[in-house]
């Protein structure tokens, strides 16, 4: 039943060509994630978010992105709930649209109940005026 919700779920929410990948062995590296998922189609980037505390160890999560969507649909589909790395089952989603600049001030101008900033350039000083 939980296979079925997080298949029809994630349908719904296929906008991009990146998936999230949870549930990532923590020895697993780029290579591994590469060799894995580039048997789907053409892997662009892969990224394994790092922990702040400096340990070299990634948070147990990774984007795979695609060159096209439906090269991340076929991997989507082919994972299924049955893909196993390093003795973990991995848990394959549609990634949310990354925000644009636009949106991201938006929203913080939401938070903080005012007009986005808009950023004037500096005039410069003339010789004459410092002198």
């Amino acid at each position: 039943k939980q296979w079925y919700q997080r298949r029809v779920r994630g349908n719904m929410e296929e906008k991009s060509a990146k998936l999230l990948v949870r549930n990532v062995p923590f020895e697993t590296t780029q290579s591994d994630l590469r060799n894995l998922f580039g048997a789907f189609g053409d892997v662009k980037h892969i990224r394994l978010p790092k922990k702040l505390a400096g340990t070299g160890k990634h948070r147990g999560f990774a984007f795979v992105e695609y060159s096209s969507q439906a090269e991340a649909r076929v991997a989507f589909e082919s994972t299924g709930d049955s893909t196993h790395l390093y003795g973990r089952r991995l848990v394959v989603e549609w990634a949310k649209e990354d925000a644009t600049v636009e949106q991201m001030m938006s929203k913080t101008a939401e938070v903080f109940g005012e007009q986005p900033a808009v950023v004037k350039k500096k005039k410069s000083k003339k010789i004459e005026d410092i002198l």
